[in-house]
Formats: structure tokens, sequence, C-alpha cells
């Protein structure tokens, strides 16, 4: 199928999303696990609509806007609130795309939600550190629908205080969990990480 992206001719193959077709970044997007549109920094502009690239199907005769002026606004405003909420000292990506949009997370004021929490070491092999978790919720859904099916992940609390825990915040050893580690893969952040990478 044929679409326009910036003006420009491009095929699409059919059942792909535009995340397959165009050049945007992205966070909680993850090829492995089911979590899609959370993040918004995929956002593009189809038929005048802002849709997510990570869960907006391609379709014959569409128009994209990627990199618009309001869509660099966008990003550049939801990279400053992730820096202004969370410790970002282990995601260099993350570093990488504050710098390439000029996001100035100070012209906000202070804001620090989650940065001052302590990180959790209740196993031998890695840390919940949530003053460096971006909300995701990628390690929720590999453990749960994505990969492994055990759940011992979970969301707790709303908005800017929503961050994954354990069932009934219970120590990762009372929990389903099998340490198999997929939950750690997929985090972009380093909010979990293998123990020996203490920051």
């Amino acid at each position: 199928m044929r679409l326009k992206v910036n003006g420009q001719p491009v095929e699409a193959q059919e059942g792909s999303l535009l995340l397959d077709v165009v050049d945007v970044p992205t966070l909680c997007h993850h090829p492995h696990t089911e979590t899609q549109g959370l993040c918004r920094l995929c956002l593009v502009e189809v038929d005048g609509r802002l849709l997510p690239a990570c869960a907006t199907p391609a379709r014959e005769g569409m128009e994209v806007w990627t990199d618009t002026d309001a869509l660099r606004t966008l990003r550049k405003t939801l990279l400053e609130w992730l820096a202004l909420t969370t410790d970002l000292s282990l995601a260099p990506e993350l570093q990488d795309l504050l710098a390439s949009y000029g996001a100035d997370p100070g012209r906000w004021g202070a804001l620090t939600v989650r940065k001052g929490s302590a990180p959790i070491r209740d196993n031998p092999f890695f840390l919940r550190d949530y003053a460096k978790c971006v909300n995701c919720r990628r390690c929720v859904d590999a453990c749960g629908d994505g990969i492994m099916g055990v759940y011992a992940l979970t969301l707790e609390n709303r908005g800017l205080l929503a961050h994954p825990t354990t069932p009934l915040d219970r120590p990762l050893p009372e929990t389903p969990c099998v340490f198999c580690g997929n939950c750690v893969q997929v985090c972009p952040t380093g909010a979990l990480r293998p123990l020996g990478l203490e920051v």
C-alpha cells in the first residue's frame, strides 16, 4: 500500500503500524511487549489528528507528518517533564533526545516526584530503583501478558505518582517472580538493573 510521509510517497506492507514506516522517537514501545501509546513521544499527525505511531495501523492514502513544529514542541515538553520527575542518569538515549530537542526542564521550576526514592534491594539479582522509572510499563507487561505471564509486577498509584511495584508491595521473593530478568531487559532507564550497577 502507498501513503505519504512528510509529503513523500512511502510503501507499507499490509498490517504494518505507522511505527514500522516512520522514524519517530518512542519510549514505551518494545517489540517483545504489548505496551502501546502510553508515552506519547511517537505521536504523528494524520489527516489533522494526533495519533500514536506505535498503535496506529498504516492505511492506503494516509498523509502522515512526523516532525511539525507542534510535534517538536510536544515532544520537547514531554521530555522536559520526564527529566523533572525522574532520574535519567542511566538513560543515555533519553538524554540524547533531550539534547536533540533542545529540552530545558528548568524552565518549569523544580519538581522531584520520584527522584528521592531509595532503591529496593530485596533479592540477590537486581535492584528496583523507581527514582529512575519513567512509567513506561514495559516491565509490568513483560512480567504479565507480554512475555512471562507470572504477574509479579503491577502498577500502583496514578498520574505522576504511578509506578511499577509488586502485588501488595511484597518483596519480590514473596511473589510469583522466577527472576527470569525479562523486566530488566526491557527497562529503558535502569530503574530495574542487575546488582553491581548501583548508581
